[in-house]
Order: structure tokens, then sequence, then C-alpha cells
């Protein structure tokens, strides 16, 4: 998880065992989502949406190398 990540998890005060309650997924399959070893356009967009921030702040290292 990059420092973008964790502030906000944090800042909604979420641990990645409660984001996967809420997206109804495995928190391992979440941790691997995050930390780019899956890539999953559709559960990015989620996560995104419940964090309230642009997939742009989450994975910062894909819009830098995908432009």
């Amino acid at each position: 998880m990059n420092k973008n990540q964790r502030i906000a998890m944090a800042k909604k005060d979420l641990q990645v065992k409660h984001l996967g309650q809420i997206l109804d997924r495995h928190p391992n399959y979440i941790s691997n989502v995050f930390n780019g070893r899956y890539r999953s356009p559709e559960l990015r967009k989620k996560i995104a949406i419940v964090l309230d921030k642009p997939e742009s702040y989450l994975w910062p290292e894909e819009t830098t190398t995908n432009s």
C-alpha cells in the first residue's frame, strides 16, 4: 500500500478488512489490488468511490507511467 492509499484509508478510519466487507471482497484480494499484484479496474473504481479519492491519487505511478 502506498502513502496516498494509507492516508485515504486513515481519513475514512478504515482497515483493509473493513473495506473488504464493504466491497464484498476478501481482504487479501483488496491488498493485492492496492499493491498492484492484481489489476482490477472495476474494483479500483469502487475503492476510489468508497475512499472519496480519484484513482490517479490512489495509484499515481499508474498515471505517470501510462501518460
